[in-house]
């Protein structure tokens, strides 16, 4: 049985190079420095007393629970905490504070890069990765064979990775990662890799892949894909969850939101290009004005020293 619970989950980035010289001040956010909404910007930066910024906050809060069947859409726009979540769920990050529990065993395809040997050959990566994921010797043995043939690679297999192209790569690790049943499925975005004819394959493994998981966690900026794929979905905003529930009411309010806020964004832009032309347009006035005096002073100069020769002869 698959379970995931989430609870009080906090993720702070803290920024140790802007720490302050004097003072002794730690660098770490702690529970008495808030972050700092910009002036209605709504910007997740945690700053100190005097205003330095110290870090930023990426999951604040953050609880929810997926149960067996569950298919859940992380939605958010970009600098939302989405793959900060999922790399605390994945247990790429510790949390600041909070609960994460999950039974079953997870696999996480938010990095699909993430671990691969370069110096290893290609059938010596099959084995790491597989074993890094949770699997017996034997398991990556009697899979062996499925992922050679579907990643194409044929003898490459036996060379060191470090000679494969970028596709290559990409082709061994999509075939390593979606080869093994998972119970709790993290997953970054719709995975696809390769060529045209590659793609084509990897599309049908990917939702074999999604329907053979107890829970998936998906991030994705993709409505059409949350709304066949999902049954419910979360809004992460500013780390926070703003919204819970069916795919397609918290998607609507999602983009309703984020309509609003580009209208606000434009007329932000649009005001602060017009403040610049206007102390562009100002700063070139102000050089002809100094240019112009200038050359005044020049003209007078030359016919003031003109005078005076004509007066000495």
């Amino acid at each position: 049985m698959s379970y995931v619970s989430v609870r009080n989950l906090f993720l702070n980035y803290p920024l140790y190079q802007r720490a302050p010289s004097q003072g002794g001040a730690p660098a770490v956010p702690t529970g008495s420095e808030v972050a700092d909404h910009g002036g209605g910007r709504n910007e997740t930066l945690i700053r100190r007393g005097d205003g330095s910024v110290i870090g930023v906050r990426a999951l604040c809060d953050v609880s929810f629970e997926a149960v067996s069947g569950d298919r859940v859409a992380i939605i958010g726009e970009n600098g939302s905490g989405k793959t900060s979540l999922l790399q605390v769920l994945a247990g790429i990050y510790t949390p600041d504070a909070g609960e994460v529990v999950i039974e079953g065993r997870t696999t996480s395809v938010v990095n699909i890069n993430l671990g691969m040997n370069l110096e290893a050959t290609g059938h010596k990566n099959i084995t790491l990765r597989g074993l890094a994921v949770g699997q017996t010797r034997e398991a990556v043995e009697a899979k062996r064979a499925e992922i050679a043939a579907f990643s194409g690679l044929g003898d490459f297999l036996d060379l060191p990775v470090e000679t494969y192209s970028a596709g290559m790569r990409m082709r061994l690790n999509f075939a390593i990662a979606t080869a093994f049943k998972p119970d709790v499925l993290i997953l970054d975005e719709w995975l696809s890799a390769g060529d045209t004819a590659f793609r084509r394959k990897a599309t049908d493994r990917m939702r074999t892949f999604v329907d053979q998981a107890g829970i998936l966690i998906l991030a994705s900026h993709s409505r059409s894909l949350m709304e066949t794929t999902c049954n419910r979905a979360i809004w992460l905003d500013y780390g926070t969850i703003r919204a819970e529930g069916e795919v397609e009411a918290v998607a609507a309010a999602y983009d309703e939101e984020m309509a609003r806020r580009q209208v606000d964004r434009d007329a932000r832009a649009a005001a602060e290009l017009e403040v610049a032309l206007a102390h562009a347009e100002a700063a070139a006035l102000q050089a002809q004005s100094e240019a112009a005096s200038i050359s005044a002073n020049s003209w007078s100069n030359f016919f003031i020293g003109l005078m005076k020769r004509l007066r000495g002869r």
